[in-house]
């Protein structure tokens, strides 16, 4: 029988290194792009949590100021004329603002802007 050139014993462990270094070499690339997709991932949760916890800190400030008598007696004297014994009423009158005025987002940011 012939010796067979290409199926060398150290040309196999050769190409058998090559392959387990190859594999660990994908796994380690791998594993570093997972790792760098999470991070950023985390960093944009971060982001959604510091904006969220904002907005829930202006709604709680919004609820305690629509809960307080000053607000009460502010909408009393704004949509129903109230006025304290020896004040003199007065109305202005100003041109309707127009359509593209109008502040954008959800109601309570347009009922109450920062």
């Amino acid at each position: 029988m012939p010796p067979l050139i290409f199926l060398s014993r150290s040309r196999l462990i050769i190409v058998a290194s090559l392959l387990i270094g190859s594999y660990f070499v994908y796994t380690a690339a791998l594993g570093a792009y997972r790792a760098q997709q999470l991070g950023e991932a985390r960093a944009q949760a971060e982001r959604q949590l510091r904006e969220l916890e904002e907005q829930k800190a202006y709604l709680e400030a919004v609820r305690a100021y629509v809960a307080s008598d000053v607000y009460v007696e502010q909408e009393a004297r704004r949509r129903y004329g109230y006025i304290r014994e020896g004040e003199i009423p007065f109305v202005v009158i100003s041109p309707p603002a127009a359509e593209e005025e109008q502040p954008a987002g959800p109601w309570w940011q347009r009922l109450f802007p920062r």
